[in-house]
């Protein structure tokens, strides 16, 4: 199957030639029938020559997406997917393919993070959410999943496929009533629904009674059906209807010659009709092939171990059984049932598995002399055993008190624990008149850990001093260089290090880390790798090594670096947060979650690690963990107000309400005197419509600080939730007054006026305020977009034009698409010569295409009009003029049924739009 190409969508885009354009849309248009009419493969070969001329059609590139899944191509399907996505494609439409070719595919953490990060409409989030329930079973998280359907169910109680989910769901974990409940309003909502019966026949299985007439209904309503086939085959043979049984199994094999789970259903029937020498054949071959599945994938089908090792049992195939049995126990939560047979099969064949291995003891060793001692803990703390040593401390400090390597041994253990201040005291104390080398290199690793490079440089230097011939130092003092940015000293002193020993380990990290800083990522890969296969066990090469595979966008060659250095040192901090960052990247929350745990198991009193913690578990839905944690930083933060704002944001957007205000509170308590924490505060309240107190707060505001900008806004705010939207542009205006250059309040006054509130006000300010030549851009842009919006098209022609001239002009697309529309349907061939100026400057944005898609269609050339619109809905689906413009196309083109479907399907008219009534005026026809 084709691989697609990443890249910007411009050469489609940038096409002026309405024969390529209408070619586009007449190749896409066929494809989409012909996929719509079933006709997948047409609608493949249709698609592989549109993409074939043009690469970047984005419409072509999510239906080529859709056949690839369907026909098993999941990693094509995923490539197309995501390349819509890179390109600007709409969420909506293109998260629910690609989280079914995620859960093909076993990449279960990108599903829960397209639930997590996105902001989907109801139908994509419910069709997710199914997903990101399947995939919760198949990591055995089956109360993760029943939790999801349970709060996706308050939203969309009347969901039959989320109600036959949970209901399938729950009759797996027993919990029959509760299913029963679910299934009786799914059966109230369509009796008839085939994957309803087909929960209710699971259901029924589960109280032990006979499904098999529900299964016969759901086979009369749906006689093709592999799942509806293989159900009822399945009831057939527990009644003893073997024939008729195998008969259906027949059929469904071929449908799909090769199912596994038809495979194993066959298999089961031939176990219970004593039919061994067959249904060992089969069984053997589903074992090979399930020992060529990755783990992954096991993962993804390990309930067919358990199916086939019950039938293995079943057919006193005990070899067989014991090792799917096995393999599943080892991944799942084993009943006592399947416990049973799997020890029965082990006895039966005579072999068994420990379940533990006996733990090594270890010897004390005995301390007979301070340097003995010392080079002990020194290999203690390498083997990454420093808790022996720190055991060995009190008797050491009994007998060797005073002494000065005793103090030296102490500091490496402090800097080892990361007890910095403590290591500190003693280099500043009894060692601080020492001038022996070793006692310098603490003092010199001390300030590195601190990242206090400039302090640490100097001691480096006096080190290389003493030692000049040592490469150790030498390589010290490089570092620290690079460190410095003082990279051309740093490389002399790495070169002459490698000239002497090519293999120097120091030299070659030091040679990676300048390449690094240099954005030479071939050049340092190269010299990293040379030193990691000299020394897998360095940890600060592992951790380099990340991040230059991180900055060359190779995660998981990067993760594979992290975890070597986290795994040879355990309270290596900066290995996990590097680990937190591209977990949290890759939407593996659980993954980032532990790094977390372990990071604030080294440092527990850290508010930033709390915080991100926070953060994950909000994402992951966790509203009790989340506020735990914020308590947590809140009692960190208690007495440092400007934390304490920062944190109640936080919480706000979290949704704990009570945690914010009392951290509005106390940094009100904390700085008194200072306005920002009211007027946030303030802000807070109203936006939770505690309307009475921020009254309060605001009149606190006024008497103790007085008038400002801030509070006027602030008092708009307030007036505009309160349904007082004339008061609220006033105070706005007010604060303009106070302060010309001020933005928010300006914005919240123009979104007023554009729904008509004192728009001639408005305009008035905004007219006097652009009547010199250097008056603000802005602000003359928003007054054309006042006449634009209140349909003055002879008034914002002229601004807009005026604007044009700008040579700084932010949104020169967007005044380029409003002249567009203004010249539509009176001069369309300057209109499009706007739009494409406009899709030049920005040519993903779905209402520029919706623009020129429009003008092609204005000059009755629908067809490829039609062609373009479909690009803008393929970038943002929910645009009610965009549903209006390709329903006016099609209408034009004689297909008034899709006409009709297009307005009705997305509720169009339940919108407000500019163009409605024509909308309405349309369905009308239809």
């Amino acid at each position: 199957m084709r691989k697609g190409i990443k890249g910007c969508l411009l050469g489609t885009i940038l096409m002026s030639s309405s024969l390529v354009w209408a070619d586009t849309a007449q190749q896409y248009d066929d494809a989409l029938t012909a996929f719509n009419e079933g006709e997948i493969q047409s609608s493949y070969l249709l698609l592989k020559q549109v993409l074939k001329d043009n690469s970047d059609h984005l419409p072509s590139k999510l239906l080529m997406g859709r056949i690839l899944l369907l026909d098993g191509y999941i990693g094509e399907a995923i490539d197309e997917l995501e390349e819509v996505l890179l390109a600007g494609g709409d969420v909506n439409l293109v998260m629910p393919p690609l989280s079914r070719a995620y859960l093909f595919a076993g990449k279960y953490n990108k599903i829960f993070a397209i639930l997590n990060r996105n902001e989907l409409n109801d139908e994509a989030r419910l069709s997710v959410t199914l997903v990101a329930g399947t995939a919760h079973g198949r990591l055995n998280e089956r109360d993760k999943a029943v939790a999801l359907y349970n709060r996706t169910l308050k939203e969309f109680p009347d969901s039959v496929a989320l109600l036959n989910a949970q209901t399938t769901l729950l009759t797996e974990l027993g919990r029959v009533d509760e299913a029963e409940r679910l299934l009786d309003k799914a059966l109230a909502i369509n009796p008839d629904g085939i994957f309803t019966l087909l929960a209710k026949g699971k259901l029924v299985d589960a109280k032990e009674e006979s499904a098999l007439p529900i299964y016969a209904r759901a086979m009369k309503l749906a006689p093709d059906n592999p799942a509806v086939m293989r159900a009822y085959a399945g009831a057939l043979a527990e009644d003893g209807q073997y024939e008729k049984a195998s008969s259906i199994v027949d059929d469904i094999e071929k449908q799909t010659p090769g199912d596994v789970q038809n495979q194993l259903l066959k298999a089961r029937i031939l176990a219970l009709t004593k039919n061994q020498l067959e249904a060992d054949k089969i069984l053997k071959a589903l074992t090979e092939r399930l020992s060529l599945l990755t783990d992954e994938q096991l993962n993804e089908q390990i309930e067919l171990s358990l199916i086939t090792g019950i039938v293995a049992y079943l057919n006193n195939n005990y070899d067989l059984a014991s090792t799917e049995l096995t393999r599943y126990i080892g991944k799942r939560d084993a009943t006592p049932e399947q416990i049973g047979m799997l020890a029965d099969a082990l006895l039966k064949t005579g072999g068994y598995k420990d379940a533990a291995k006996m733990l090594e003891k270890h010897e004390y060793l005995v301390v007979e002399n301070l340097t003995l001692a010392r080079l002990n803990c020194e290999l203690f703390m390498a083997l990454k055993k420093s808790f022996k040593c720190e055991q060995m401390m009190p008797e050491l400090e009994k007998r060797y008190a005073g002494e000065p390597q005793l103090a030296i041994l102490r500091t490496k253990v402090l800097l080892n624990k990361r007890q910095f201040a403590e290591a500190a005291a003693i280099l500043n104390g009894p060692l601080a008149t020492s001038d022996e080398a070793e006692v310098m290199g603490l003092k010199v690793a001390l300030h590195s850990d601190q990242h206090d490079y400039d302090t640490a440089l100097p001691l480096a230097r006096q080190l290389l001093a003493k030692q000049p011939d040592s490469l150790g130092h030498q390589a010290i003092v490089a570092d620290l260089l690079i460190r410095t940015n003082r990279l051309e000293e740093a490389t002399g002193i790495v070169d002459g290090i490698l000239s002497k020993e090519p293999e120097n380990i120091a030299g070659l990290v030091a040679r990676a880390r300048i390449a690094f800083f240099e954005n030479d990522y071939a050049r340092s890969r190269k010299a990293i790798d040379d030193a990691i296969k000299l020394d897998k066990t360095s940890v600060a090469a592992q951790i380099l090594a990340a991040q230059i595979y991180l900055a060359d966008d190779r995660q998981e060659t990067a993760i594979e670096h992290l975890v070597s250095a986290k795994t040879l040192d355990k309270s290596n901090i900066l290995a996990r947060e590097l680990l937190v960052s591209v977990y949290r990247e890759q939407g593996d929350n659980k993954a980032a979650l532990a790094e977390i745990n372990a990071l604030l198991g080294i440092e527990r009193l850290s508010a930033r690690y709390h915080m991100e913690k926070a953060s994950v578990l909000n994402e992951m839905k966790d509203a009790q963990g989340t506020k735990t944690e914020l308590d947590m930083v809140y009692a960190l933060w208690s007495e440092q107000p400007q934390k304490l704002l920062s944190l109640a944001r936080f919480q706000a957007d979290s949704g704990d309400a009570e945690g914010a205000d009392r951290s509005y509170r106390t940094a009100i308590e904390k700085a008194a005197d200072e306005q920002i924490g009211y007027l946030e505060y303030a802000s807070f309240l109203i936006g939770h419509t505690q309307f009475e107190q921020a009254s309060t707060v605001i009149a606190t505001v006024n008497n103790q600080f007085g008038l400002s900008p801030d509070l006027l806004r602030i008092k708009g705010d307030y007036a505009r939730a309160t349904g007082q939207p004339e008061a609220a542009f006033d105070h706005y205006l007010n604060a303009l007054h106070m302060d010309s250059s001020y933005t928010l309040p300006l914005v919240n006054a123009f979104e007023l006026a554009k729904r008509g509130v004192k728009r001639d006000t408005l305009i008035s300010y905004l007219t006097a305020q652009t009547q010199t030549d250097n008056s603000p851009v802005f602000k003359k842009h928003l007054l054309a977009d006042l006449y634009y919006t209140a349909g003055s098209f002879e008034q914002a022609e002229p601004l807009y034009q005026e604007l044009l001239k700008a040579e700084k002009l932010t949104n020169r697309a967007f005044v380029l698409n409003n002249l567009a529309n203004i010249y539509a349907g009176t001069d369309n061939t300057k209109a499009l010569k706007m739009a494409e100026q406009a899709l030049a400057l920005m040519p993903k944005s779905a209402a520029l295409l919706d623009t020129k898609g429009w003008i092609i269609a204005l000059q009755e050339d629908y067809l490829t009009g039609l062609g373009v619109l479909r690009q803008a809905y393929t970038i943002d689906s929910s645009d009610p003029s965009v549903h209006y413009h390709i329903a006016f196309a099609l209408y034009k083109l004689g297909r008034h049924d899709e006409a009709r479907q297009m307005l009705t399907e997305h509720n169009t008219l339940e919108r407000s739009f500019r163009e409605k009534e024509d909308a309405q005026a349309l369905l009308d026809k239809l």
